[in-house]
């Protein structure tokens, strides 16, 4: 099972990959089977619209942050002033 959140604050309708369409209203979420995702669907997953969960498995792998560095650090104690008196 996939569950679709709508993440606008409007009405979304997509096909699916079989018959049928959804419908979603604002931040309304739905489950379908899997076999129903469609490309439509991915799409508007990358472009924000909606947010994508696999209920069988996890959720979508979510992008890596970036770390700290040590040199980062540094770099930022030295770019701190002292306050003036």
């Amino acid at each position: 099972m996939i569950e679709i959140r709508n993440l606008q604050f409007q009405p979304l309708t997509f096909n699916l990959s079989g018959q049928g369409t959804l419908h979603l209203g604002p931040r309304e979420r739905k489950s379908i089977a899997r076999k129903d995702l469609s490309a439509e669907i991915k799409t508007a997953g990358k472009r924000g619209l909606v947010r994508i969960t696999d209920l069988t498995g996890g959720a979508e792998p979510e992008p890596e942050k970036p770390t700290v560095t040590e040199d980062a650090g540094t770099d930022e104690a030295k770019t701190t002033s002292k306050r003036r008196k």
